[in-house]
């Protein structure tokens, strides 16, 4: 009974032999093929390494027959590319559409208030009986030569006096007022930088309109000097021509003041590097007209 019941135990069964067979050669084939597979590469690879005249033209059929199922195969994927562009694309514009949205409504917003603010001070005008002043006129030159030094900062510019330009009309560039004429002729004009340590401007600054005057200093800072005693002057306060004198129309802008130790000094709006037009204005001068 014993040894019956060993052998019903280790008796295998028609099935089993039939799964392990198959494993068997499932596994023979598999290596077979990765065999198969890792020789076709070295071949591939020892032809590719080779200068044979043949195998190169072999190669280049293939390529030239294989090409044209590549391009067929890159258009979908081109044309998924091309829609997600497009599609972000979509994206960034509505979004740039709606910030420009926002910019027209605060442009709006700013017309209004400066329509209202022009009607009212008309209004204060009519009541004052002010007159209006006029607006000026310039002409615009190209800088032909500068000369900044320590001792003497010049410019010359390609316009004179058969534009109308006159010795002491003030000279601006697009950040603002660097200097005034003082030599023209014909074709030509000399330009004295607010820099220059010849150069005096009357100017006012910050909110109280604080009188004082503009020295050059042969450097890129003004000083201000004769200043009212006791005034109270800041870093920051904006500095604009005076008009005091009638040399120079007022409220062309200069820069702001800056601290240096003791002194205050002006950090220029315009800077002269790199200045390449300058425009000069036309202001009937009536301190000139009456020292003449």
């Amino acid at each position: 009974m014993f040894r019956k019941s060993n052998l019903a135990r280790y008796r295998l069964r028609p099935h089993s032999l039939q799964r392990a067979g198959g494993l068997r050669l499932t596994t023979g084939l598999s290596g077979v093929l990765l065999f198969g597979l890792v020789l076709i590469a070295i071949v591939l690879l020892v032809l590719g390494k080779s200068d044979n005249r043949q195998l190169k033209d072999l190669r280049g059929k293939a390529l030239d027959l294989t090409s044209p199922l590549l391009q067929l195969a890159s258009i979908p994927a081109s044309y998924i590319q091309r829609s997600i562009d497009r599609l972000h694309d979509f994206y960034a514009n509505n979004e740039k559409l709606h910030q420009l949205r926002l910019e027209n409504r605060r442009l709006r917003a700013v017309k209004w208030d400066v329509e209202r603010l022009e009607q009212n001070n008309n209004k204060l005008r009519a009541l004052l009986n002010s007159a209006k002043e006029p607006r000026l006129k310039f002409v615009s030159g190209r800088i032909i030569s500068g000369n900044p030094g320590l001792f003497g900062q010049h410019m010359l510019v390609n316009v004179g006096r058969r534009n109308g330009v006159h010795a002491g009309f003030a000279v601006i560039n697009a950040d603002g007022f660097i200097g005034r004429t003082f030599e023209t002729g014909g074709r030509t004009s000399r330009i004295l930088l607010i820099t220059d340590k010849s150069s005096r401007i009357p100017v006012k600054i910050g909110k109280q309109g604080i009188r004082g005057v503009a020295t050059g200093t042969g450097s890129h800072s003004p000083k201000v000097d004769f200043l009212p005693h006791n005034s109270s002057i800041y870093e920051g306060d904006l500095v604009f021509t005076s008009g005091h004198g009638g040399d120079l129309p007022k409220g062309l802008r200069i820069g702001v003041i800056r601290k240096i130790g003791d002194k205050y000094h002006i950090a220029l709006s315009a800077k002269n590097e790199g200045t390449e037009y300058v425009s000069i204005l036309y202001f009937e001068q009536p301190g000139l007209a009456r020292r003449n």
